[in-house]
């Protein structure tokens, strides 16, 4: 009886063993496709008549990783280093978008000008086309597929006469998307055409939940709010519980108010009524990983990690803020894209709790859960959210994430 335990015992290890090490290897398949942090690039498009216009802002760090802009390699992008290679530029871009299968040619409307936003700094193209398209335009977006498949356009068509902006999130992989725009830009919305396509569109959804599974520092944080939620503190020690709903129910609690604290910001600073610069928010996201891990090892909290969390949900919440404040939308298109965009989040936040709690709540009868998953976890959570906080502060480039 004992050897079957034995047996039994063993087999389960080796399972737990066996998926740590699958997951391990795929994350390390994964991370050079992802080392190129993910990014937005904002498209306006306008149409007069049988004439569209095109305002495309792309990042120039996103640039300077395809075509290798920064010539002197003191990683600050000069005026000069990006005029001398404009031709590159524009041959690439344009070569990665095209309206109407190829048939609607886009051509510089104004010369390229350089705009600092929250996150960086941005070439600015201004292109127009002229071009019959009547009431579908179909748009094939391709930017940055071959180095970056993370990477989004975000898309607003100005439908004119005060209708609805339509909104469109562009993935590089994703294929041909159609837009559905009004006959004529000096008309009346035709029937059913003014608010559907941003409203009934699902991108946003889709774009939360990209969002939050390509946020390693947000991940790090959740997964440091879950490590000691299946133990129990005592005076002796660690514990683990004895029920999976003892871990469950106060987990979701927590989660729970981290989602209340980053939804308030997310609102907040897309409709720009609170505004803070990424330079203090990311350096501030990699702290709230330090003190939540640090906490697992040295008792910081002391019983008041709900407050905490809710108040390290602020702070998350403006690094998903940008998305959307920068496309400047009307109050009601911002609020429904908020809504699928925020519900998109908590879905991606759901699959990385149920996953990470599935795997913890099996490991929590092993010894060496304490020591090693917990505090040694948390060790390693304080080591990469430090080096993040020195990169996000120094501007450097230490991690491939």
């Amino acid at each position: 009886m004992r050897r079957s335990n034995f047996s039994r015992f063993v087999s389960w290890r080796l399972v737990v063993l066996r998926s740590v090490a699958s997951l391990a290897i795929g994350m390390a398949f994964m991370l050079p496709a992802q080392a190129h942090k993910a990014s937005d690039a904002y498209l306006q498009l306008s149409r007069d008549g049988d004439q569209l216009s095109l305002r495309w802002d792309i990042s120039l760090r996103d640039l300077d990783a395809m075509l290798d802009i920064d010539q002197n390699g003191d990683q600050k992008l000069s005026w000069g280093e990006v005029k001398a290679r404009l031709d590159d530029i524009r041959a690439y871009a344009l070569a990665h978008l095209q309206l109407q299968q190829g048939r609607c040619a886009l051509n510089e409307a104004q010369p390229p000008a350089l705009e600092s936003r929250v996150d960086g700094t941005y070439l600015v193209l201004q292109l127009q086309s002229q071009c019959a398209v009547g009431d579908r335009l179909d748009v094939d977006y391709r930017l940055f597929k071959e180095v970056d498949p993370t990477h989004r356009g975000l898309l607003r068509v100005d439908m004119g006469s005060g209708a609805t902006p339509a909104l469109r999130s562009l993935d590089p992989i994703g294929g041909v998307v159609a837009v559905a725009l009004q006959h004529d830009a000096s008309s009346t919305p035709a029937a059913g055409a003014s608010a559907a396509p941003s409203s009934g569109d699902t991108s946003f959804f889709f774009d939360g939940i990209h969002h939050i599974l390509i946020g390693y520092d947000h991940i790090l944080f959740l997964i440091c709010l879950l490590l000691p939620a299946v133990l129990v503190r005592t005076r002796d020690g660690w514990r683990p519980v004895g029920q999976w709903q003892q871990a469950v129910w106060p987990m979701v609690a927590t989660v729970t108010m981290f989602t209340l604290g980053h939804s308030i910001t997310l609102a907040l600073a897309g409709l720009k009524i609170v505004s803070l610069s990424p330079r203090l928010i990311e350096p501030a996201i990699a702290l709230t990983i330090i003190v939540a891990a640090v906490d697992n090892i040295v008792p910081l909290l002391r019983g008041r990690r709900r407050i905490f969390t809710f108040l390290f949900g602020l702070i998350h919440g403006f690094g998903f803020a940008n998305v959307l404040a920068e496309l400047d939308l009307p109050v009601a298109s911002f609020v429904s894209a908020l809504l699928r965009f925020n519900l998109g989040v908590e879905a991606g936040q759901l699959i990385i709790v149920s996953i990470a709690l599935t795997v913890l709540l099996t490991l929590r009868w092993w010894r060496q859960y304490p020591p090693v998953v917990l505090r040694g976890g948390s060790g390693f959570a304080v080591v990469v959210a430090a080096l993040w906080f020195i990169e996000r502060v120094f501007d450097l480039k230490i991690l491939p994430i």
